[in-house]
């Protein structure tokens, strides 16, 4: 049996022509298998031998044909049938010489030995069938082989001999036309399809809503181009074919810095190494015009060629509609500010206007007031009313993190003690109080006053939560994060040690839509006259200006927590005790001193405070011209 390495081309062809070649098989095993009927009439002349003949040609042609049904067993029933069929041939001339009739098949077997062996195998069977037959012929000649003791006239008069011939020469015949007209057959229906694919496949390059090209690699010429690619390259598909090729159609360098030819050359390499390369390129149509695209591309067979498809998309109307929706999200951006400006300008207004009615009214009334006590009672009033606008402001200031903190290390168990011992007063008495202190808790590097306030103002919120009863924890941990994440509120919590102090009540918690806004700036759900709305502002705004965040988990009936993130610090040194001295307010004793005040109002209040400490006061207001601003200083520069 002829050894092939791999199938055929026939044979790898469409299935269609793997099953016309399966009937074929099917045919020969049908003729074969009614051959085996002259058995009898075959072995009256020739005896026992050719009952081997006709056991070869059943295990051979006819048994693999009922047994070996499957596709993938298709070359070896091929091979078996051929082989099977030359050994039939060669053993009926070894009995009877040239008159076997066998031989007719010789060239059918010729025919399927070129089908289901390469062109060097079917050489090498037709070269074997010959030498074969050769040695035959000079057996015979040679006298090794005898022929059967029968005259021609007997061989001539034996109908038994002309049924066999006939037969022979009927079924040689018929599977020669029969292989010649299927294939034949077979190659106009390959050839229809084809025609019909390629010109399916040229209707749908040529509709292609976008560019399709594809390119010579070797020459860097266009071999295929749609009717888009006129469109948007403005020259005819013929310069395109003919005279253009796709360095002609780029500028010399990309958006990028980088030379169109080096990086056209890098993502063709992709292509041809099998990947789909896509990115952004700009190409130059017939006008000069720049027009950016993006590009797929990939590989096409037959593989033996260097053949890149390329899909272009005009993305010109892309950017164009990016450009307008990053246009609108600006707009939106800024009107989204204004928004924020306005109420944080009202909020203010409304919260000074306040403080100012305050302390004007109280000014009013201490102008024609006698007594000493209830002066001193306005007078108060208005520093009272003064300071919460001084509130307000750092509130203000630590909500923008522009307020300046004056941080050391500290250990956060102690001041959660000290803030509960002091603001404990402020909480009723159907309130609970517990703390859950961790041991041996890292210290923090904050300001210890504006943490005080924003655990005061936490409290402060537990206890409106809670207007009947209930309980409010404070506790403290030490936490390791070791991935970043993003939290709900799309905060960024980056791997470190934190320091966590968690406040929780079990009131009546916060509903979603209330929790997306509790940190907005003058936004509160108390009533009038309750609060300004910038307490959990000024709380997020410390916590971020000290490296940290706030995370807040609520649920509606059960109660809200807020966990406070405070970046950890290593352990401190002690310091060394410093010796404390009594405070000493200085007295001017006639010194001269500069006073540069731009707002008048300030400004004569700071020269009554410097006067009254014993100062010779020189001002200077910013706003001055440069010659007396000049004027000002030089008694001070020569006194």
């Amino acid at each position: 049996m002829i050894q092939t390495h791999r199938e055929p081309e026939v044979l790898q062809g469409s299935p269609r022509v793997r099953t016309v070649l399966g009937r074929i098989l099917d045919v020969l095993a049908i003729i074969f298998g009614a051959g085996l009927l002259t058995v009898p009439i075959r072995m009256e002349q020739f005896g026992l031998p050719y009952l081997i003949i006709a056991v070869e040609v059943l295990f051979c042609c006819v048994l693999p044909a009922l047994v070996l049904r499957q596709d993938r067993f298709l070359s070896l029933r091929g091979a078996l049938a051929t082989i099977g069929a030359q050994v039939f041939i060669c053993l009926a001339m070894i009995q009877v010489g040239a008159s076997a009739t066998a031989y007719a098949l010789l060239p059918f077997l010729a025919a399927l030995a070129s089908v289901f062996f390469s062109r060097v195998g079917a050489l090498i069977y037709v070269c074997l069938s010959l030498g074969t037959i050769a040695l035959v012929g000079y057996g015979f000649v040679s006298g090794l082989l005898v022929s059967p003791d029968i005259t021609l006239a007997d061989w001539n008069s034996s109908p038994a001999n002309w049924f066999v011939l006939v037969f022979t020469a009927l079924v040689s015949s018929f599977l020669v036309a029969h292989l010649v007209s299927t294939l034949s057959r077979n190659c106009v229906q390959s050839d229809d399809e084809a025609n019909n694919s390629a010109r399916q496949f040229e209707s749908l390059v040529e509709t292609a809503p976008d560019v399709i090209t594809v390119v010579d690699v070797d020459t860097m010429r266009f071999t295929i181009v749609n009717a888009r690619a006129e469109e948007l390259f403005g020259h005819t598909k013929a310069n395109l074919l003919n005279e253009l090729s796709f360095k002609d159609l780029s500028p010399e360098f990309q958006p990028n810095g980088e030379t169109s030819l080096d990086l056209a050359l890098k993502y063709i390499g992709e292509a041809l190494e099998g990947g789909r390369p896509t990115f952004l390129w700009t190409h130059v149509n017939a006008a000069g015009e720049e027009i950016p695209c993006e590009i797929s591309l990939s590989r096409l067979p037959p593989f033996r060629k260097k053949l890149v498809r390329g899909s272009f998309v005009d993305i010109r109307q892309r950017l164009k509609e990016q450009q307008n929706r990053d246009a609108l999200q600006s707009q939106l951006a800024a009107a989204q500010r204004l928004e924020t400006i306005g109420q944080l300008t009202g909020g203010v207004a409304h919260d000074f206007n306040n403080l100012l009615s305050v302390i004007l009214g109280n000014l009013e009334l201490v102008q024609g007031e006698t007594d000493e006590r209830i002066r001193d009672e306005r007078m108060q009033a208005c520093v009272d009313a003064s300071l919460r606008g001084a509130d307000l402001t750092r509130s203000m200031l630590n909500y923008a993190r522009q307020a300046p903190l004056q941080p050391k290390q500290v250990d956060l168990n102690t001041l959660v003690r000290t803030t509960k011992i002091w603001a404990g007063r402020t909480l009723p008495a159907h309130i609970d109080v517990e703390t859950s202190l961790l041991a041996g808790l890292w210290r923090v590097n904050i300001d210890p006053s504006v943490a005080e306030s924003a655990l005061l103002n936490l409290m402060l919120n537990a206890r409106d939560a809670m207007p009947t009863s209930g309980k409010l924890t404070i506790e403290t941990a030490n936490i390791r994060i070791d991935e970043a994440y993003v939290d709900g509120r799309n905060e960024e919590i980056a791997p470190s040690r934190y320091v966590m102090v968690a406040v929780s009540d079990t009131g009546e918690g916060i509903d979603k839509a209330t929790l997306e806004r509790i940190f907005d700036p003058f936004f509160t759900t108390k009533g009038a006259g309750q609060g300004s709305g910038l307490g959990l502002a000024m709380v997020i705004g410390f916590m971020r200006q000290s490296n940290g965040t706030v995370q807040v988990y609520s649920e509606v009936g059960f109660g809200t927590t807020f966990k406070l993130y405070f970046p950890a610090e290593g352990p401190a040194e002690q310091p060394l005790p410093v010796a404390t001295t009594p405070t000493v307010i200085a007295e001017g004793g006639g010194k001269r001193i500069l006073v540069a005040e731009d707002e008048s109002a300030v400004l004569e209040v700071l020269e009554t405070v410097l006067v009254t400490a014993g100062y010779d006061v020189v001002s200077a207001p910013t706003a001055m011209p440069q010659r007396l601003c000049l004027r000002s200083i030089l008694p001070l520069i020569y006194s």
